[in-house]
């Protein structure tokens, strides 16, 4: 695994990339949640996969749908909880 960053450095980032750098949020959220679906897929290459993503309020549940989409778009058996 590679370096972990606090939510403090993580919002610092995003603010960096989004308003110094001017990259979406959209974007942000979309190469996250897809990063987050190819990693599962990675790990649990099995055929007859079934995931459960937990979403919270915010960004951080907008890249849980994402993931979800990537994931129900390789015909994965996908649950979305919020």
């Amino acid at each position: 695994m590679g370096n972990v960053l606090t939510v403090s450095q993580i919002q610092r980032v995003e603010k960096i990339a989004i308003q110094r750098i001017g990259i979406p949020s959209a974007v942000l959220m979309e190469n996250a949640g897809r990063s987050v679906a190819q990693s599962v897929l990675a790990a649990f290459p099995s055929k007859d996969l079934s995931v459960k993503i937990v979403c919270g309020l915010g960004n951080n549940g907008g890249d849980g749908f994402v993931a979800a989409r990537h994931l129900w778009e390789r015909k994965v058996k996908v649950e979305v909880m919020i």
